[in-house]
């Protein structure tokens, strides 16, 4: 494997990698936090919000899909530093999100109950959930734009912005949630209620907290009158590079969320030992989301500069690093799991679910690592988001799903069972990633390379 010598490669990676890092913890504790606090006192309500945030996890990731098109066309311009091009594509991003937001935000305050079905076949929690749905279906526009500007300050390495921003809608997102959910300092005792007052609170505070520093920031001279701007050609590339990441995040969040929908069946103490794991599984991947996040950057960046051997070689850097990082990510797992757990007031059955699943994720971490970089990443950073997009049609919709939905309906199998289904996903996925990316077929100047 021909690594790359360039130190500067490797300090621009780690240095990008910290605060998005950062931010995802950030983003993630939120959710950690809610689940702790309502797993306190009640796990029903827990098991709902959990289901509820399912549709959220679904829009976040479609959105992520559109800003992640946007931060590798940007990227590879913002290697050339084309400051105009940037502006446009930009506009056309923001115009994009917005359209898509507002429609989310109708739909899900308009039918809440029609979704939360999808994923739970419990009345109560079906009923706890729509209400909390439609409490917060104002903060998905919101939430949409903010995370466009974020995905344009990555392309153009200004982490800072995002950073900042999640820093205070975070810290007040978990302040609100503690002083709502208990009724805290004089405030009235709400439980799921309040997470959902809390989070269109923090969701706003992030909208215009990130807007202004967009707007300020100095590397780009990106300004209101800006969002009119177009170009045929930059939003037909934005298209080209974007479509197939946003049909990739689509199959592949309604895939993963369609194993909460299969659990959502098994039991409520199944459900309870899932989600349990899944916040779990979300805290550890932050680490994860934050060198993939940077790592394509840089190597969009790379591309950009026309340094197309260099960028073989940044390739192979990353999938090692990534296999550190995931053989880490388990032995941290399995350390921390018990501890974790005691947090928690399950039941017997919750309890001995979530220590199966635990231990399920533990042992894909490095599968983990390797195709988030090479699908996410690697591929993306040349223009190929379509190969995630395929290969999860065949891997998830053709095979696992169907298996695990097999397994658990025909079947009645073990809940361990369905769950190592679902996540064996991961492992089929690296292993095509790692095909794809020694092709060598990624290795384009996208904004060249048309």
């Amino acid at each position: 494997m021909d690594l790359s010598r360039n130190k500067d490669f490797y300090r621009h990676l780690f240095r990008l990698m910290l605060p998005i890092f950062l931010q995802q913890l950030l983003k993630i504790s939120v959710d950690t936090v809610d689940s702790l606090m309502l797993g306190s006192i009640d796990q029903i309500q827990m098991s709902a919000l959990s289901q509820a945030n399912q549709i959220f996890f679904v829009f976040s990731t479609i959105c992520n899909g559109f800003s992640a098109g946007c931060c590798v066309l940007i990227s590879q311009h913002w290697g050339k530093k084309d400051y105009e091009s940037i502006c446009t594509i930009a506009a056309h991003g923001l115009r994009i999100i917005t359209v898509f937001g507002l429609i989310v935000s109708v739909l899900v305050g308009a039918f809440p109950q029609i979704f939360m079905r999808i994923y739970s076949s419990d009345p109560t929690i079906i009923s706890i959930g729509a209400q909390h749905l439609r409490r917060i279906s104002l903060m998905y526009t919101m939430f949409g734009i903010s995370n466009m500007i974020f995905g344009i300050s990555r392309g153009i390495e200004q982490v800072r912005i995002i950073l900042a921003s999640n820093i205070v809608s975070y810290s007040v997102n978990i302040l609100l949630d503690y002083l709502l959910i208990f009724g805290r300092f004089g405030f009235p005792e709400l439980g799921i209620r309040g997470v959902a007052i809390g989070t269109v609170i923090a969701r706003f505070i992030e909208f215009l907290f990130c807007g202004i520093f967009f707007l300020k920031e100095p590397s780009i001279p990106f300004m209101w009158k800006d969002l009119k701007r177009s170009d045929p050609k930059l939003r037909k590339a934005l298209i080209k590079v974007s479509a197939p990441i946003v049909a990739h995040e689509i199959v592949w969040s309604l895939g993963t969320s369609s194993g909460a929908m299969i659990t959502g069946q098994l039991g409520k103490s199944a459900v309870a030992g899932y989600n349990v794991m899944y916040v779990l599984y979300e805290l550890c991947a932050t680490v994860g989301n934050g060198f993939l996040n940077a790592a394509n950057v840089v190597l969009g960046m790379t591309l950009g500069r026309g340094e197309k051997e260099e960028a073989k070689r940044q390739a192979h850097s990353i999938l090692a690093i990534a296999l550190g990082i995931g053989f880490a990510m388990s032995a941290i797992t399995l350390l921390v799991r018990d501890g974790f757990l005691s947090l928690y007031s399950l039941d017997p059955d919750a309890l001995h679910y979530a220590k199966q699943f635990i231990l399920i994720i533990a042992c894909i971490w490095p599968f983990s690592l390797i195709e988030m970089v090479t699908m996410v990443s690697i591929l993306r950073a040349g223009g190929e988001g379509q190969v995630g997009f395929y290969t999860d049609i065949v891997v998830m919709w053709m095979i696992c799903i169907p298996l695990a939905a097999f397994c658990a309906f025909r079947l009645h199998a073990e809940p361990w069972i369905v769950v190592a289904i679902i996540k064996n996903i991961i492992v089929l996925e690296a292993i095509v990633g790692i095909i794809r990316v020694y092709t060598y077929r990624w290795v384009k100047d996208l904004t060249t390379d048309q």
